[in-house]
């Protein structure tokens, strides 16, 4: 419910303000939406209880103490930072995530744009990440409305300019930081990795200052940014290689 909620409070912000003046979106945000409603149907299937599942056996059946909720809140957010990092290192990660990238443009539904198999395997390195610590339930829960609202709210395509906007985006991912993360050359797409703190970024050199880029999403063919959803799916197997 909060990811819908979200995902209508930024919808209607770009409608009021946007950054720029999109055309042709309405194939793409079909897709996109559609491809979260997969994703989640999948990982409901996978795990009917949702990532509170990996906290019970964490906590519960192997007997760990939970870990602090702060704690554990920032351990998931350093582990979404090393699997983002990984994503762009990796070959076989990097195929997934493509899909993502693919986007030609940025809005809010990009958010959502995760091809499965990739949404499955972040489901699964967070719960080894959530058993390991031993985040409880009620951490994890709040993170994932957190993960959601910070994926919608960096995808976005809401006006960002001024000098309080550029005072936030030195310490949160902002729409203006992560499109250059979307950028079409590959060192702008190894920077600005975070999904909500840009803490990370900061320590381990990925931080990007914001700067205009007129285009975004994969060059080449690649770039031509699959809007069926068959495409879609097959793009891991069909992308040139990093």
């Amino acid at each position: 419910m909060y990811a819908l909620v979200a995902l209508g409070v930024f919808l209607i912000w770009e409608l009021w303000r946007p950054s720029r003046r999109l055309s042709g979106r309405g194939v793409a945000r079909i897709l996109n939406l559609a491809t979260g409603a997969v994703n989640t149907l999948l990982l409901r299937l996978v795990l009917p209880l949702g990532l509170a599942t990996w906290a019970a056996i964490g906590t519960t059946q192997l007997g760990r103490a939970a870990a602090p909720p702060w704690l554990g809140f920032v351990v998931l957010d350093l582990a979404l930072y090393v699997q983002h990092w990984a994503c762009h290192r990796f070959e076989p990660l990097w195929r997934l995530h493509a899909a993502h990238h693919a986007d030609s443009e940025l809005d809010v539904t990009t958010g959502l744009r995760f091809h499965p198999f990739e949404a499955l395997a972040s489901s699964l390195w967070k719960g080894a990440v959530i058993v390991s610590v031993g985040i409880d339930a009620s951490t994890v829960i709040a993170f994932e409305a957190f993960l959601a609202v910070a994926s919608f709210f960096s995808h976005s395509n809401i006006a960002w300019r001024g000098a309080w906007a550029r005072a936030i985006d030195l310490f949160w991912m902002t729409p203006a930081c992560h499109r250059v993360h979307h950028g079409l050359e590959r060192s702008d797409q190894m920077r600005n990795l975070a999904f909500g703190m840009t803490l990370w970024d900061w320590i381990f050199g990925t931080r990007a200052a914001p700067r205009e880029l007129q285009q975004v999403g994969l060059p080449g063919t690649a770039g031509a940014a699959p809007q069926r959803l068959l495409k879609f799916a097959f793009l891991p197997f069909t992308i040139k290689p990093l």
